[in-house]
């Protein structure tokens, strides 16, 4: 298996040079990522967020099996989505977009919980993102994807594509994403490949990954057979993740005590109803940092309670914040991916 990118919880094969979308991007992406870097590794928030994750619509067309949202539902819990399975409305897209101009915001990645090909206007939030010069990126399970669908968001500006695709069999890709059909998927995944191609967007990232079992048994061929599955497909990255098992008392388990949370200083969360929040892994809205109906972006990323959290984990005590103290990532972390 080749070299890989990795991170605590997560690793990805890079693209071949015959796939390989970074040459083909200007400078400037790569300054872009620099920072991201930066700001991770030295705890440094700067002004503003180099990334939003917007997130279009909670509502979904699955119902995933290791899914925190699915576990939501089947469990009656609602503080994932206080105000129901709503979208993200145009207006307040518009909004955030036009206060991030000119501030410091280099992407946006639009979705958190739910499946943003089902939003409407999908390919107007895209075309809004790119015309302001963002990189615009979205994971999808790719249910919805239409060729008609698939073109108007590349033509609308769409940069980065990851599709998420649980295992590379038929009958556990059926078995874990709940509602989805196998060759059907792949037929989207491949029509959208050959729409990018006959496009010429060389520059365009494509990703596929999956969520690796806990039993570690079978990882090897699995991972092998889910490579060939993608690379046949011209997919430029393979990912592979750690579970995050609902209901494990990951904070009982341990951590690294030095543990800082590098996203505190370079991405916000904005939900479908303008709540700002810190964490991809904050399902339950349980750090709230701010709402934009009562404060701007900048005034929310360098509020008290984005400034507290940060504190609190570069003083190393970021367990005395519970959502920090249960999250999975700081566990994961002394965990071997292969």
């Amino acid at each position: 298996m080749t070299a890989s990118y990795r991170s605590p919880t997560y690793y990805e094969l890079p693209a071949p040079p015959e796939l390989d979308w970074r040459p083909h991007r200007p400078a400037s992406y790569g300054e872009y990522r620099a920072e991201w870097d930066r700001r991770g590794r030295e705890g440094l928030a700067g002004d503003f967020p180099l990334h939003l994750d917007l997130d279009p619509t909670n509502r979904c067309n699955l119902r995933c099996r290791m899914c925190p949202r699915t576990h939501f539902l089947e469990r009656g819990l609602t503080g994932w989505a206080p105000n129901g399975q709503s979208d993200m409305g145009l207006g307040l897209f518009r909004e955030i977009i036009a206060d991030s101009a000119g501030r410091g915001l280099r992407s946006v990645k639009l979705n958190f919980l739910g499946e943003p090909l089902l939003h409407p206007d999908l390919p107007e939030m895209v075309r809004i993102a790119a015309r302001a010069g963002l990189w615009v990126m979205l994971n999808t399970n790719a249910v919805a994807l239409t060729a008609e669908l698939g073109r108007k968001l590349l033509l609308a500006g769409l940069t980065d594509v990851f599709f998420s695709f649980d295992s590379p069999y038929r009958r556990q890709y059926e078995a874990i994403r709940v509602g989805a059909d196998y060759g059907r998927v792949l037929g989207n995944i491949k029509t959208f490949m050959a729409i990018k191609d006959e496009l010429g967007l060389r520059g365009v990232q494509t990703r596929a990954s999956m969520v690796l079992d806990e039993d570690r048994a079978d990882r090897r061929k699995v991972k092998e057979d889910y490579i060939k599955l993608f690379r046949d497909l011209k997919v430029a990255e393979i990912g592979f993740g750690l579970p995050t098992v609902m209901g494990r008392d990951y904070g009982a388990l341990g951590g690294p005590a030095g543990f800082v949370c590098p996203d505190l200083f370079r991405r916000m969360f904005v939900f479908n109803d303008g709540v700002c929040g810190p964490c991809c892994g904050d399902w339950e809205r349980r750090l709230v940092v701010g709402d934009l109906a009562r404060a701007g972006l900048a005034e929310i990323w360098d509020g008290p309670a984005y400034r507290d959290l940060r504190a609190r984990h570069l003083s190393g005590n970021y367990r005395d914040v519970p959502a920090c103290h249960d999250c999975s990532v700081p566990f994961l972390s002394a965990q071997e991916v292969e």
